[in-house]
């Protein structure tokens, strides 16, 4: 049992406006008493929402009555999911959608006299417009209506035309183009408090204000919700940029890690002429020209604070293919780049964009973080440190992801149109093949798993599961076995039977006596990751990442494989993240669950096996 003290606080901060719906329904002809009772609470945000960003919506259901309610769907009115994107729940639920369009969530929620409920709702607003609509919670008894009113504010404003704005010549910036590139302030909400984030770098593409990024500069992640995002110009190769626009998001496709912004205010708060703006920018070359040995040159803004921009020469030196994006899919370069470059711009002997510096997910990346700004204990190790969450462009870069990769984006951005996708999980299949050489369904209650009780948690086998409760805040609860074999697979029947909105649990393996050990684990609101202790440090090997395949309701077979070659995280057969890790060593194994701020995590594993491929 591990300790993991820590100050969190990473929930959306929104304006909200509350609705309170109070019904009281009759009773069936089974109910002496005549009355069940539901009231429904709506908290839905109360001042508009930027396109292109997330919000979220929070449907209370409590119980005030003497009786049992049972809750047997949500309908959620086609108005709402027409903004855009739904993005997953706390707790992660199965949203369908019917003929008409409404999101429906059938379940089996009985709530008890005095309980409550709260389900919360996540989406990415794509779609301008102001969305009315009706939606309803069932119950046995009654259905109980609440009114829904989303407005979305467009990136486009009214009058605003693809294509009207005037347009500069390709050589006009010549052949290190350093007034096109932009520094891009990601502000977060850390306790109530704005503040900036981390940066990057961006390119400009068009003259009415197009800028070509990263999606991880400028996307959300599990600790920090971005809630707005500064351009500042470059205005000089021997100054700091200037702060000049507040931007909002047009494009991002997370797996590509490409995004397109746009401004939508300059930096006082006024609206744009986009048929004045008239900025400079970088005229698009073609990626699948380039061979091996030409020269490149990348320009970016290195770190935070008041550096100015940077170049950096360097020469292609291969090619890495990925599926599904073929050969191609990341150019490798000599030149070593640093993280905050990330997003920015790499052009050939002509000038002509040809790809985009870029830090995730090349393969071929160094792991030393060099510009980590942590705001939060993330990893619950009890210090604010380089190992948290924090900047997500730190560490060095000698990879670029092609520009013909983006120009989908870019096409579909230029016709004003916006769309986010979230990262998906590619369709690879766990594989659990091999010698079984353990299997627990926990009747037996000497199988040897431990059996403790203190103030900080729990672990009991318990109707023939085996039960972590974590009793106090800011802890995790682990058992473990002896099975120090290398290519191990662990897995199991797993139920959260107490939810909290974001505990974590799954498998431990390599643990060692010091200490050591590594951590594959999914969370209740749609995360997962991989992550290591050694020698009292923890290190994300896949950092808390969002996949609309987690669901927690419900039973679910949770997977783990370790070993010195890979480590990979698997759900209900699938493969969530794979990692390898040169400093892996067979140690135990066993499960694992934790909470954060809010207490009481209670999670259970069936039909373990332990098998040694």
């Amino acid at each position: 049992m591990i300790n993991r003290k820590r100050t969190l606080n990473y929930r959306f901060v929104l304006s909200l406006l509350t609705f309170l719906f109070l019904a009281t329904a009759c009773g069936s002809s089974g109910d002496p008493k005549g009355k069940r009772i539901l009231t429904v609470e709506l908290v839905q945000p109360q001042t508009q929402v930027n396109q292109g960003r997330s919000f979220e919506m929070q449907l209370k259901l409590h119980n005030p009555g003497l009786y049992n309610v049972h809750v047997t769907r949500i309908t959620l009115p086609k108005e709402v999911m027409n903004t855009g994107r739904y993005i997953g729940s706390i707790p992660p639920v199965t949203m369908n959608l019917n003929e008409q369009g409404d999101g429906l969530i059938e379940m089996d929620l009985t709530i008890a006299p005095t309980g409550l409920e709260v389900f919360t709702f996540r989406f990415e607003a794509t779609q301008a417009g102001t969305f009315n609509g009706q939606g309803k919670v069932s119950t046995d008894t009654q259905d109980y209506p609440f009114d829904t009113q989303i407005s979305v504010v467009g990136v486009n404003p009214e009058g605003w035309e693809p294509g009207i704005s005037p347009q500069i010549t390709p050589t006009a910036l010549g052949t290190i183009p350093w007034q096109a590139v932009v520094q891009i302030e990601a502000i977060v909400n850390v306790d109530g408090h704005k503040q900036t984030g981390w940066t990057g770098s961006g390119t400009i593409i068009s003259a009415d204000g197009l800028i070509l990024t990263n999606a991880h500069v400028v996307l959300s992640d599990r600790f920090y919700r971005v809630e707005d995002l500064i351009v500042s110009l470059t205005v000089a190769d021997d100054a700091p940029p200037v702060r000049s626009y507040y931007a909002s998001i047009v494009q991002a496709d997370a797996n590509l890690d490409i995004a397109i912004i746009k401004p939508y205010q300059d930096i006082n708060g006024n609206n744009i002429n986009y048929s004045l703006l008239n900025l400079p920018f970088v005229p698009l070359g073609d990626s699948d020209e380039l061979s091996l040995g030409e020269s490149l040159t990348i320009l970016g803004y290195p770190g935070i604070g008041g550096e100015t921009i940077t170049l950096t020469k360097g020469e292609v030196s291969g090619f890495t293919a990925e599926s599904p994006y073929g050969n191609r899919a990341y150019i490798k370069t000599s030149a070593t780049i640093a993280g905050g470059n990330s997003g920015g711009l790499a052009v050939n002997e002509r000038g002509e964009l040809i790809g985009v510096p870029t830090a995730v997910g090349s393969g071929d990346l160094e792991d030393d973080i060099v510009d980590c700004r942590a705001l939060l204990d993330t990893n619950r190790d009890g210090y604010i440190d380089e190992n948290d969450t924090c900047v997500p462009t730190g560490g060095f870069i000698n990879a670029l992801r092609p520009i013909n990769l983006a120009l989908a984006l870019v096409q579909a951005a230029q016709h004003g149109q916006v769309a986010i996708e979230a990262g998906t999980i590619a369709d690879e299949s766990f594989n659990s093949d091999g010698q079984v050489i353990f299997e627990d369904n926990f009747d037996n209650p000497d199988s040897g798993w431990a059996r403790l009780s203190t103030d900080y948690g729990s672990t009991a086998y318990e109707a023939g599961e085996y039960t972590i409760f974590v009793r106090s805040p800011m802890y995790y609860v682990f058992t473990d076995q002896a099975f120090n074999y290398d290519h191990i697979v662990i897995e199991a029947d797993v139920r959260v039977l107490a939810t909290v909105g974001d505990g974590d649990f799954g498998f431990i393996c390599g643990y060692q006596e010091n200490g050591n050990l590594y951590m594959l684990e999914i969370s209740e609101d749609g995360y997962y990751s991989i992550w290591k202790q050694i020698n009292g440090e923890v290190i994300p090997l896949v950092d808390w990442t969002y996949s609309q395949n987690i669901v927690t309701i419900g039973p679910m077979r949770l997977s783990a494989q370790c070993g010195s070659d890979r480590l990979v995280l698997g759900l209900n057969g699938k493969v969530l993240a794979s990692v390898s890790d040169a400093e892996f060593v067979p140690g135990g194994v066993g499960m694992v669950a934790g909470n954060f701020e809010v207490p009481g995590m209670k999670v259970s594993f069936d039909n373990l096996r332990i098998i040694l491929q």
